[in-house]
């Protein structure tokens, strides 16, 4: 998988990038997010909490 700009080019290998478990406090919904403003993939509620 490779992710490219104009000046910067990027490989990632599958297992690279490891999500960290979330679960959601609205919803109940429990899941895998990434970055800094996680959402609920279910109800996008960002009331969540580190699993």
């Amino acid at each position: 998988m490779c992710f490219a700009d104009s000046s910067v080019s990027v490989e990632l290998e599958e297992g690279d990038l490891i999500g960290v478990e979330y679960k959601c406090m609205d919803c109940n919904s429990r899941f895998k997010g990434l970055g800094k403003k996680v959402r609920c993939p279910s109800c996008e509620s960002t009331n969540i909490k580190k699993d």
